[in-house]
């Protein structure tokens, strides 16, 4: 399901109440959030035939937080990501108690967590109980933001709805190009002195392209990946390149390895050296 009719089932009422807003990048995620809260929680006049009015009290009031006193509403809850890599059980219970009062202004809730991916598997757990154990019959809904909804557990995928907002924009620009053209010249070097040593210019390549401080986020990547499809598409050899879309591929599954405490240097050498390594072999075979 898209935005677009998400935000349909929201104006008639009948928008179930988790939902996964996944895909885009971090903005336009957050920005959909803001669209749908308003929606929910916009009180129009008699005049106005379309939620969001743009208009009302509500409306004017719902924002992220952060823009100011004037961009805050009681019934509009947005929950941060409170240390480096997760969102914390402790930080998660505190948002979540408002979900225990009514509504301060408006007829209903929402709430958003802003990075629900890095949540912690007890707070995704304290969420989970909530969504089970709804309390009340006030309306209210949670909107969890992630990079893909396959970022949260399976036990909250199966009682959200996920929304996908289409595909994030692509690292593009010089940067990629010149990376690209490095990782073809550690390629060509490697095919043609069969050292090891080259295939770790080319993980070195991958690992420079980008910044790795956060193990939860999967920007750095996708940005591999790019660069590998970006050289992919610069080779003539068939061979290559498959192999090179094979990296682009095993780079995109990489962040939950990055999970699991292993550096990324360690996974872009293993990646590189299974795809790319059997290129020497398969050349050399009689």
């Amino acid at each position: 399901m898209d935005l677009s009719a998400t935000m349909e089932l929201a104006r008639s009422g009948r928008l179930y109440p988790s939902l996964i807003l996944h895909g885009a990048d971090e903005a336009e995620r957050r920005a959909a959030a803001l669209e749908l809260g308003r929606c929910l929680l916009c009180d129009p006049s008699p005049s106005d035939r379309v939620r969001p009015c743009g208009s009302c009290r509500h409306c004017r009031r719902v924002g992220w937080g952060s823009a100011g006193a004037d961009a805050f509403h009681p019934d509009f809850q947005v929950l941060e990501r409170d240390l480096k890599t997760v969102t914390s059980v402790e930080a998660t219970k505190a948002f979540l108690r408002g979900a225990q009062v009514t509504p301060f202004e408006a007829a209903g809730q929402v709430f958003v967590i802003a990075s629900a991916e890095t949540l912690s598997g007890e707070a995704a757990n304290a969420l989970l109980k909530l969504l089970e154990e709804p309390p009340g019959k006030t309306q209210r809904h949670f909107l969890l933001l992630a990079p893909s909804q396959f970022d949260l557990l399976p036990t909250l995928r199966s009682r959200s709805l996920a929304i996908f907002l289409g595909a994030g924009s692509r690292p593009g620009g010089d940067g990629v190009a010149r990376a690209a053209a490095e990782l073809g010249q550690a390629l060509e070097s490697y095919l043609g002195s069969r050292h090891a040593g080259e295939l770790l210019a080319a993980a070195t390549v991958l690992k420079g392209s980008a910044k790795w401080d956060d193990a939860r986020s999967r920007a750095p990547w996708e940005h591999a990946a790019t660069i590998a499809l970006e050289c992919a598409g610069g080779h003539a050899d068939p061979a290559v390149r498959r192999a090179l879309l094979a990296l682009a591929s095993d780079l995109l599954e990489a962040p939950r390895l990055r999970l699991r405490g292993i550096p990324p240097e360690r996974i872009l050498e293993g990646a590189v050296s299974r795809r790319l390594a059997g290129l020497a072999l398969a050349d050399a075979a009689p």
